[in-house]
C-alpha cells in the first residue's frame, strides 16, 4: 500500500476530479488524503502523514506557484510528484523535471493507479478515455473531513466529461483532437449509474439539492427523457444544471421542472453578435435564443444564471463589457457571473490576439484567476478589472450606465476586490441556492445604515446612490473603505 497526497488551494467547491482519482487509488488499495494549503501547514502533515506520493491538479495561471511548491517539496522530501489536470495535459512538455516526477495528459484514473503501482517507466504518459460507467464514484469523504463541505447542503455530480462544442477562448478544441474518434468520447454514464450514486449521498450526507456540472446537460435528449421520468421517484431532491439555451423548449423544459429542476446557468459571454461568431465561435448560441429562454425559464419559476465575459480582444473592450451588462440587465436574470477573458496558450483566441495586437506573439502571460485582470493590450484595463467586482451588484441593483461609469473610476487595493467578491458569494448561497440564513450584511435598512455611517467621509458622497438603489449594509461598508479623490463627484444620479 503506498500513501498519496492530493495538494489544492484556493478552495470554494469540493473539485470531483481529484475525489474521482482518491477513489480509484482506494479500489486499488492505497492510501489517500488532501492538504488544503491555506488551512494547513504542509510542512506538518508531510511528516506526520509521509506520503509516497504528492499530487497536484493543475489550471493554467494557477499553475506557477503550485509547480514551485512542488519542486520545493520534492526537494525537500522523499517523495515522488505527479502532476496533472488541464495545464499538464496541454503543455506537459513545458513541466520542469525539477518539479514533477510524473506528468499525466488527459483523464488520470488507470495512469495514477500505474504510476502508484510502479508499472510505468515513462515520465509522460497518456491513457486512452475512460469508461464512465465502470469507474469508482467519487471518494467524497477526501473533502468532507472539512466540515464545510460535508455540511454543504448543496452536492456536486457529473454525467458527461466532454462538451461538444470548440469555443475560441477554451482548449476543448485541442482536447478534442486529442482523444476524438475514441469508444469513450462525449460518453455519458447510465441513468442507473448516475442514480446510484446520488442515492449513496443521500444516505451518507446531508443533502438538499444536487448541481450537475456537465458543461451541457441538454445534448442528449434520450437521456434527459429517461433521467426526468425516473429522477423525482428515486431520488427526488431540486437540482440545477447548466445547458445552451438553443437547445431547449418547452417540452424537454416541463419534463425538467417536474422532475425537480430549479435553476438554469448558461453561457453568453459577449452580447455583440459579431463577437459571438467571429471571435468568441459561439454562433451555435444567438441573443434570440437567450432572450426567449429566459422567458420561458422565468415563466416556469426557474431561476436564471447567466455567465459573461469581459476583456475580450475587441476594439472598444470596456464598451462591448457595458454592452453585455446591459443586456443582463434589460432581461432581469436572477444572477450573472462575470469573467475576465485570459489568452490561454494553444487556445485559437490566444493566436487571435496575438495576430491582432493585443498580445505579443509568444507571450503566454495569464492572470492566476480569471478573476484577477487583464493580460491584453486593451483600452481601459483597469475599469475593466473593477467592472469584474462590481458586476453582479450593478445589476442586483439595476444601476444605470452613467452611475456605473463613474463608479468605475474609483480605484480600490486588493483587499476591498476580495470583500466585493466574498460579498456576492453570500447573496448566492443566501438568495439563489438558500444554502445560508439570511443576514443584516445582506439586506437595506436605512436608518441602520444613517446611523452607523453619515459620520464617515464618503457617506454624502455615496448617500443618494445607497438610498435611491438600496444597497445592502455590506456593500455601503465597502463604499465606505474606497479612497476618493477629493475631485471626485457621483455623476449620473
Amino acid at each position: 500500500m503506498a500513501k498519496i497526497l492530493f495538494i489544492e488551494s484556493d478552495l470554494r467547491n469540493e473539485k470531483l476530479g481529484i475525489m474521482y482519482l482518491s477513489a480509484a487509488l482506494k479500489k486499488a488499495g492505497h492510501d489517500t488524503q488532501m492538504c488544503w494549503v491555506e488551512r494547513e501547514d504542509i510542512h506538518d502533515l508531510m511528516p506526520s502523514y509521509a506520503p509516497d506520493f504528492i499530487a497536484f491538479s493543475l489550471t493554467t495561471g494557477a499553475h506557477k506557484s503550485l509547480l514551485a511548491l512542488a519542486a520545493e517539496l520534492k526537494q525537500k522530501y522523499p517523495v515522488k510528484v505527479v502532476v496533472g489536470g488541464p495545464h499538464a495535459t496541454f503543455f506537459a512538455e513545458e513541466i520542469p523535471e525539477e518539479a514533477a516526477d510524473y506528468v499525466v495528459i488527459g483523464q488520470g484514473e488507470k495512469a495514477l493507479v500505474d504510476i502508484v503501482g510502479q508499472s510505468v517507466q515513462q515520465r509522460v504518459i497518456s491513457y486512452d478515455l475512460n469508461d464512465l460507467n465502470e469507474m469508482a464514484f467519487p471518494d467524497r469523504e477526501l473533502f468532507y473531513r472539512f466540515t464545510e463541505f460535508r455540511d454543504n447542503p448543496m452536492k456536486n455530480v457529473i454525467t458527461c466529461r466532454d462538451c461538444p462544442y470548440s469555443c475560441s477562448y477554451c482548449y476543448n478544441h485541442t482536447w478534442k483532437e486529442k482523444f476524438r474518434g475514441q469508444p469513450h468520447f462525449l460518453q455519458r454514464r447510465c441513468v442507473d449509474n448516475v442514480l446510484a450514486e446520488l442515492s449513496e449521498i443521500k444516505k451518507r450526507y446531508l443533502v438538499e439539492q444536487f448541481l450537475f456540472i456537465d458543461d451541457n446537460f441538454l445534448f442528449n435528449r434520450d437521456w434527459v427523457k429517461e433521467f426526468c421520468l425516473r429522477y423525482p421517484v428515486e431520488i427526488g431532491l431540486p437540482f440545477l444544471c447548466s445547458f445552451s439555451l438553443n437547445l431547449f423548449d418547452e417540452e424537454v423544459l416541463t419534463d425538467l421542472k417536474n422532475a425537480g429542476l430549479f435553476m438554469v446557468n448558461f453561457a453568453l459571454e459577449s452580447a455583440d453578435p459579431v463577437v459571438q461568431r467571429e471571435i468568441l465561435n459561439r454562433g451555435h448560441v444567438k441573443n434570440e435564443h437567450i432572450e426567449k429562454g429566459i422567458k420561458l425559464l422565468q415563466s416556469y419559476g426557474i431561476k436564471t444564471r447567466m455567465q459573461n465575459m469581459i476583456g475580450l480582444p475587441v476594439r472598444n473592450s470596456l464598451e462591448d463589457a457595458l454592452n453585455t451588462l446591459a443586456f443582463n440587465q434589460k432581461n432581469k436574470v436572477d444572477d450573472s457571473w462575470a469573467s475576465i477573458f485570459q489568452p490561454y496558450p494553444n487556445t485559437k483566441l490566444a493566436a487571435y490576439c496575438a495576430e491582432k495586437g493585443f498580445s505579443d506573439p509568444g507571450n503566454t502571460t495569464c492572470a492566476d484567476s480569471f478573476f484577477d485582470k487583464s493580460c491584453l493590450d486593451i483600452d481601459h484595463p483597469d475599469e475593466i478589472k473593477r467592472l469584474q467586482k462590481w458586476w453582479y451588484f450593478i445589476i442586483k441593483n439595476d444601476i444605470p450606465e452613467a452611475v456605473v461609469k463613474n463608479i468605475l473610476l474609483l480605484d480600490f487595493d486588493e483587499q476591498v476586490g476580495n470583500e466585493l467578491q466574498n460579498l456576492r458569494y453570500s447573496f448566492s448561497r443566501n438568495y439563489l441556492y438558500g444554502l445560508n440564513d439570511l443576514n443584516q450584511q445582506l439586506e437595506h435598512n436605512w436608518e441602520r445604515i444613517r446611523t452607523d455611517f453619515s459620520r464617515h467621509k464618503n457617506f454624502n458622497v455615496f448617500k443618494k446612490l445607497i438610498r435611491q438603489y438600496a444597497l445592502c449594509y455590506g456593500l455601503v461598508e465597502i463604499f465606505m473603505k474606497i479612497k476618493i479623490p477629493p475631485s471626485f463627484t457621483l455623476k449620473g444620479m
